[in-house]
């Protein structure tokens, strides 16, 4: 039987297949920069296309969390299980949350027990970008980046202040935190605490055996702690260390006869540290390295369980991931090329892992990379780009991973771009070890990745850009029934993912005026040749996403409205209505107050999520909260 901490927890781990101009703010003594050209450009280059949200655009819109601003990207669908508490995964151009790797400040985050991240655990204070790469990318990332990449990068401001943050909000939902950054010649030292907790308890409806109630949600609970310390150095590098301590309640999906989990609990100790260095000039170019480890602790207990016994469930795991990378790059000519050789080992000590070895398990890799872009290529306004990456896996043997992509400047209004790519993604430790559910003669996942777009900007205030794409995955990782109450993670067969992304974005009134459209359509069907699914859309795969974003900035005030569409999906294999998830709409919106002094900023903001008050689950069996509405202070000083 499977533990509710697979089915409640790591969910995840079975495929759901799946214009330059400056406004200087004198009070304060720091410029606010607002670049259109940022947000307009178009910040691909020759490959995957790539959607990058800058720290000027993280500060205006205020993000809670990265969720709240990766739904405004083409192609990226967020899972979310049920509110604050509950766990947050992404998936790109409908592949799992497997399939998309995370990356902060060029360490992998991404683990090798479920191959998923809590996004809910990414430090925001010190966030300086974030890039979104939507196609496969595994010639220059390596395992997991089948279908994109989430790249965060860090960054300790340029100034010396202490900052404070506090709100509240629906559902008894609280966050506190407290920062300070400091300079010390090329040195930049920034720290961060932070404290959430919400009660978790919010109305729904729910039918049991054709009687629809309206009751509370249960268990569903959080107190987190965040804590983040960064050291940056232009001489030598950086050091960056968070931790993250959460116990939450987990209440379980709502299904028929099962209203909620009233009793189980999860603890997560998470410590994550970075090292980067300066780079160092050589005659080839220059050198860097990055190293990172990351431990997580979990306890998951729910002493009224049943399905293992009268004696509930008690069950602890504990996960480590190093891995370290030196990297070279230069150029000649016009050519720009890269060298990167990286090294890895994770393990994973389970109460429910079985293997040959007992309950731990191991997996050590190396791999090396090239990248080369030529740029003017022929002397046309043609970019070309090769990248090619081999990678041996102690559990899994060698993969090979090629990508070519192609640029093609039309007019400086005009780009057209084109790249394919093969990829791969192994077994996770779950989809291998886990009692009852691993498979031990798993193969990765392979898939190749096609991708042809255009970029358009016929006017300095206006930006279009374009994608047609194809996915096409091999020894696909599903869950397969094969009892009443136990499935099992298998090889199938394959997905073919086809789709279009379009995203249109405009800036006016010297940028305080911002606005985004995007949109998805795409078809990701199981071509596995299973009897009654061949042909049918895989589970939790949308054929339609869209979003709206209208963000009003200037000296006084802030604003933005932002509406999202997620179109309808399926539960379970085999496309059957009983599975059908409606299709739901959510607007939000907020406004806030900059008030300036001479040493300090503050910003006051009044937030409403779901204005509409929707009645909606993202995934099938976890209700979403209601109506959100929240206050927000943050105060930033300057000695």
């Amino acid at each position: 039987m499977i533990s509710p901490l697979l089915l409640s927890l790591l969910i995840s781990f079975a495929p759901a297949i799946a214009s330059d101009s400056v406004r200087v703010d004198t009070t304060f003594r720091r410029p606010v920069e607002v670049v259109a050209d940022r947000w307009l450009a178009d910040a691909t280059g020759a490959g995957m296309p790539t959607t990058q949200f800058t720290r000027t655009m993280l500060d205006r819109l205020a993000p809670q969390s990265l969720v709240s601003v990766l739904p405004l990207i083409p192609g990226v669908f967020v899972r979310d299980y049920g509110g604050l508490g509950g766990l947050q995964t992404f998936s790109i151009r409908g592949g799992s949350a497997q399939q998309s790797l995370v990356m902060i400040d060029g360490a992998r985050m991404s683990s090798a027990q479920n191959g998923t991240v809590d996004l809910g655990m990414i430090p925001a204070r010190f966030v300086d970008n974030i890039d979104v790469i939507r196609g496969g990318v595994s010639a220059l990332y390596g395992a997991n980046a089948l279908t994109g990449v989430l790249d965060v990068r860090l960054r300790v401001p340029n100034t010396t202040s202490v900052r404070a943050f506090v709100s509240g909000g629906s559902f008894e939902e609280w966050r506190l935190a407290l920062g300070a950054s400091g300079v010390l010649g090329s040195t930049r030292v920034g720290a961060d605490f932070e404290r959430l907790g919400s009660a978790g308890s919010f109305p729904f409806i729910t039918d049991q055996f054709g009687s629809v109630y309206e009751i509370n949600r249960q268990n569903g609970d959080v107190q987190s702690i965040l804590g983040t310390m960064r050291i940056e150095s232009d001489d030598v590098g950086s050091f960056t260390f968070f931790g993250r301590s959460t116990d939450r309640g987990v209440p379980g999906a709502v299904v028929q006869g099962n209203i909620t989990n009233a009793n189980a609990r999860l603890r997560d100790d998470d410590l994550v540290g970075i090292v980067r260095t300066r780079s160092a000039t050589t005659t080839l170019g220059s050198i860097s390295a990055v190293g990172s480890l990351r431990v997580l602790n979990q306890h998951y207990n729910d002493p009224t369980a049943s399905i293992t016994g009268p004696g509930g469930i008690d069950v602890r795991y504990k996960q480590r991931d190093a891995s370290v990378g030196v990297l070279m790059a230069g150029s000649a000519w016009a050519v720009h090329y890269t060298a990167r050789v990286d090294g890895s080992y994770a393990d994973l000590f389970g109460d429910d892992i079985v293997s040959s070895s007992g309950s731990l398990v191991t997996r050590r890799s190396i791999g090396a990379s090239t990248d080369w872009q030529w740029e003017g290529a022929f002397g046309a306004p043609l970019d070309i780009r090769a990248a090619m990456r081999i990678d041996a896996l102690s559990d899994m043997g060698i993969a090979v991973s090629p990508l070519v992509a192609l640029r093609y400047s039309v007019d400086p209004s005009i780009s057209l771009r084109a790249s394919w790519s093969y990829n791969f993604r192994p077994p996770t430790f779950n989809e291998l070890y886990f009692l009852n559910y691993g498979t031990r003669t798993l193969q990765p996942e392979r898939s190749h990745s096609f991708d042809v777009g255009v970029v358009v900007r016929p006017w300095t205030w206006f930006a279009l850009d374009a994608d047609v794409f194809a996915v096409l995955t091999r020894n696909l990782i599903v869950s397969v029934p094969v009892s009443p109450v136990i499935t099992s993670a298998q090889n199938v067969g394959k997905a073919t993912s086809l789709g279009l992304e379009v995203v249109a974005r405009g800036a006016w009134f010297d940028n305080r005026l911002l606005a985004q459209w995007a949109y998805t359509l795409q078809q990701v069907t199981d071509r596995t040749g299973r009897s009654a699914l061949d042909g049918t859309l895989v589970p939790y795969t949308v054929p339609e996403l869209a979003s709206l974003l209208v963000q009003w900035d200037d000296s006084n005030w802030t604003s933005s409205v932002q509406w999202t569409y997620t179109g309808y999906r399926y539960a379970q294999a085999g496309g059957e209505y009983t599975s059908l998830l409606q299709p739901f709409a959510l607007v939000g919106a907020m406004v806030g107050l900059h008030i300036r002094g001479l040493n300090t900023r503050s910003d006051l903001r009044l937030q409403m999520d779901n204005i509409l008050d929707e009645s909606y689950s993202v995934v099938r069996g976890y209700p979403m909260p209601g109506r959100v509405i929240r206050v927000s202070l943050q105060i930033e000083m300057l000695p």
